[in-house]
């Protein structure tokens, strides 16, 4: 058996997840769990770096504890953020959180210079305005002494194994959400001499890429020999989809949660006017690179509970996916409207959307939650069209991975609106796929198609075939005309 630590730190929480690798299955055993609490100091709003930091010391405290035979260490996290170094290597500030405000109006900074669709032309990437890229040049533009007096630019998994192992190199798959990246894999250098950036950016390696072993001081802190630490697939998006448990190669994934990302691996970056007009984005993983989509997903759903789940009447999952699934179809509305993406009572946000639209409104709570769900549905079908139309492919079956894939209605649902067949499994796809890869790196695995494949021996796909054809073309025919009147 070979061991792994896989540290996945996600904007709500992080957590320390051993993953075990025999007779070509894993098992995975989460040992440590901790809150990820950005910190307003000064108006700005950070990462509690030092205390993510030392959470993660204390899983590897635990596994030195328990006498676990690690065979590596991967990190991954979420994207766009970064630390910079000085001249002596401290750490400069602590990381600014994306949420924060530093750059609002940063377009009207970035246009004249370089325009948006000129930077995905070069990098593949959406230019959203929190991306690596957009924040250097708040920096930049608001005259940060920081930005003056770095020497060294880190993303955030990158950051954590420099202050684990005393290498600093940037790892493929983060630096390909941030704006930074060319195209053939490098760093973009048209992009960052265009905006003047200083010369922070240092070596740049592919997923897997062993970096060294823990350093000596962080052996002291806990306990533990020269692990080797591994540079994974960094971005937990990334991480998910090489963990796709996927066979064949006419097929997309959809990882399914508070988000919905859906997307489709690619030799190459499809960098097309038309896909920067679409809103799809590029990014790297294992030996590959894949086009994505990010979709608003079951936070739509998630804010219903929180409003309708007391103690007298409780609302859970499985009471609202009940309802949902005995209730009668009604209207159906834009699930990327801009009214839904944090509103003070979700509800009433979508009943407002509905009367918008002209839409039915639902007479149930059921009839509600199934219009969200139904809603979602016709958005993934509407959005892989796209993707089809760009790759010049046809989709012929879709994998749902993730946490939403508890919702077997929206399973259903999903391939009644794609017309193809839906294989949902494999809930925690970022942590395996941080922790096989890391094992790539290892050697204990040859490639993306053994990892695939072990995931396919470990968990249990569930197929759902599409029903209702002629049926679920006409709703996709009425979203598109929805879309249409898109009020954003």
């Amino acid at each position: 058996m070979k061991t792994f630590l896989a540290i996945d730190l996600g904007a709500e929480s992080g957590r320390g997840v051993l993953v075990h690798l025999a007779g070509g299955k894993v098992e995975m055993e989460e040992i440590h769990r901790f809150a990820n609490r950005p910190v307003r100091l000064g108006g700005t709003l950070y990462w509690d770096f030092p205390f993510l930091f030392a959470e993660i010391l204390a899983a590897l405290k635990i596994c030195a504890e328990r006498a676990v035979a690690l065979e590596a260490i991967g990190i991954d996290t979420w994207g766009v953020d970064f630390g910079l170094l000085g001249a002596d290597d401290k750490l400069l500030g602590l990381p600014v959180h994306y949420r924060d405000g530093r750059t609002q109006g940063i377009h009207d900074y970035s246009d004249p210079i370089m325009s948006r669709q000129e930077v995905f032309t070069s990098t593949s990437c959406e230019p959203w305005a929190i991306s690596s890229l957009f924040q250097l040049l708040a920096m930049q533009r608001d005259k940060s002494p920081i930005l003056a007096a770095a020497k060294t630019f880190l993303n955030m998994p990158d950051l954590i194994n420099f202050f684990l192992t005393g290498e600093k190199a940037s790892e493929k798959t983060i630096v390909s959400g941030a704006n930074l990246m060319s195209t053939q894999g490098q760093w973009a250098k048209d992009v960052i001499t265009r905006f003047k950036l200083p010369d922070i950016f240092g070596a740049l390696n592919e997923p897997g890429t062993v970096l060294g072993p823990l350093s000596e001081a962080v052996r002291e802190q806990t306990g533990l020999g020269a692990v080797p630490v591994v540079a994974t697939c960094g971005h937990d998006t990334s991480a998910v989809a090489a963990a796709v448990p996927a066979t064949g190669e006419n097929w997309a994934f959809l990882s399914c949660g508070t988000w919905s990302i859906l997307g489709r691996l690619l030799d190459a970056p499809i960098t097309s006017a038309e896909a920067f007009k679409l809103g799809f984005c590029n990014e790297y993983t294992l030996d590959a690179w894949f086009i994505c989509r990010n979709i608003l997903g079951l936070w739509l759903v998630q804010e219903l509970r929180r409003k309708w789940d007391r103690g007298a009447d409780p609302w859970d999952y499985t009471r609202m996916t009940a309802e949902a699934t005995q209730a009668k179809s009604t209207g159906m509305f834009n699930v990327e409207d801009g009214t839904l993406m944090a509103p003070a009572d979700m509800e009433q946000a979508q009943y407002d959307l509905l009367a918008a639209l002209k839409q039915p409104k639902p007479a149930t709570r059921g009839e509600l939650i199934r219009c969200v769900l139904e809603s979602l549905a016709l958005e993934y079908a509407y959005r892989l069209r796209m993707i089809d139309g760009l790759t010049g492919r046809t989709t012929e079956t879709l994998y749902m991975v993730g946490g939403g894939i508890a919702n077997t209605l929206l399973c259903q649902l999903t391939a009644d609106a794609l017309q193809i067949p839906v294989y949902a499994g494999a809930d925690q796809c970022t942590a395996l796929g941080n922790a096989l890869t890391t094992a790539v790196g290892m050697g204990v695995l040859k490639g993306p198609d053994e990892i695939r494949e072990v995931m396919r021996n470990s968990f249990e796909l569930t197929l759902y075939e599409p029903r209702d054809t002629r049926l679920w073309t006409e709703k996709l025919d009425q979203y598109r005309q929805i879309k249409s009147l898109d009020r954003r």
